[in-house]
């Protein structure tokens, strides 16, 4: 009897399928195992959807400044109204009436805020020193400043004309930031006539600090 074990070669045999049926249930299971994977690293990641993400954007949209918000009407405040075309310089007050209007021109209080609405002053042409005595000869192009709350708003005339003295349209608000000056014409009132008003109407230009 020789020395080799007739087994051996069975045993060899049987290992190497041991080995291919381990192989094979290693790739059968290789697919989940990958999946379990790839879903441990998305959990880990940042997701763009995930809520503490949607929260943390919301909280940067309310942290970012705000557009500033105006009144809707003219807030009543002292105001200076400066025509360089006219070497003009007048103090302006808030209100239109006659003991009002003494002291000088006057901001109409349905004026809207000069940032966003028509700011519209009264003043006298032939009485209590004229302040608007040569509104008439304004034109196209030029210019008008008015100091108002720290804050100088710069405007350019568009219009210059009359209309009757009953027309409030010319103070109502208007598309775009507006200027309107107005005053009575003609300076000295016809016998048995009702005074007109001059209007000027100047558009925001730009506003300086």
């Amino acid at each position: 009897m020789s020395g080799s074990d007739p087994r051996r070669p069975g045993r060899s045999m049987f290992r190497a399928g041991n080995v291919l049926i381990i192989i094979g249930v290693l790739m059968l299971l290789f697919p989940f195992v990958q999946n379990a994977y790839y879903r441990h690293v998305q959990l880990r990641s940042p997701d763009i959807n995930s809520p503490s993400t949607v929260s943390l954007s919301r909280t940067d949209q309310i942290t970012e400044p705000q557009q500033e918000e105006y009144p809707e009407k003219l807030v009543s405040a002292p105001g200076v109204l400066e025509i360089p075309a006219l070497d003009l310089k007048l103090a302006v007050g808030y209100g239109v009436e006659d003991k009002e209007l003494k002291a000088g021109p006057g901001f109409y209080p349905q004026s809207g805020y000069p940032d966003t609405g028509n700011v519209s002053i009264a003043g006298h042409r032939n009485a209590y020193g004229s302040p608007f005595r040569h509104l008439d000869k304004l034109e196209e192009g030029d210019e008008i400043r008015l100091y108002y709350r720290d804050k100088t708003y710069n405007y350019t005339v568009d219009t210059v004309f009359e209309t009757h003295n009953r027309d409030w349209s010319v103070i109502e608000p208007t598309p775009r930031p507006a200027l309107t000056l107005t005053t009575c014409t003609p300076v000295i009132k016809p016998v048995g006539k009702p005074y007109n008003r001059l209007i000027v109407r100047a558009y925001l230009d730009k506003e300086a600090e």
